[in-house]
């Protein structure tokens, strides 16, 4: 988990920080050097919780239980049910309408939802997380 400090930053000067990162991605766009930005600017913890983020939105989307979420992305659920109570909301039209445009998202999420095509059995405790791991890894790094 990301760790914020209790000082917190008055509503003014944090508002503008997030303007002006929103503004720095938006420059790396237009150049063709986001991967490289994103990479530098977040740590590993942070893009996983990112990336996860999108993926529970995207696979609301498609309608995936709550608990089927959980179990792939390797969350809790009462994260889950936190996000999916915000997306029945409305909270998240924004990120399916704009980010979630092109095919790739789902075509990752198929292949979480499915391990790569084809489902392992769930028996054996945890001897098909490292497998699932690496697929996952593959998909992640063709995009």
């Amino acid at each position: 988990m990301t760790h914020i400090s209790k000082r917190k930053l008055s509503k003014e000067h944090f508002n503008k920080l997030v303007l002006e990162l929103i503004k720095s991605l938006e420059r790396s766009f237009k150049k063709g050097e986001t991967k490289l930005v994103f990479y530098e600017l977040f740590t590993y913890t942070e893009r996983a919780m990112l990336a996860k983020r999108l993926a529970v939105i995207a696979m609301l989307a498609k309608g995936v239980s709550t608990y089927a979420i959980a179990e792939v992305l390797l969350m809790s659920p009462s994260t889950i049910d936190r996000m999916s109570l915000k997306y029945e909301y409305g909270k998240y039209e924004a990120i399916i309408k704009y980010a979630l445009g092109k095919k790739d998202i789902w075509e990752i999420v198929d292949s979480i939802l499915t391990v790569g095509g084809f489902m392992p059995p769930r028996v054996g405790g945890k001897r098909w997380r490292k497998f699932n791991k690496s697929i996952y890894d593959q998909k992640l790094l063709e995009t």
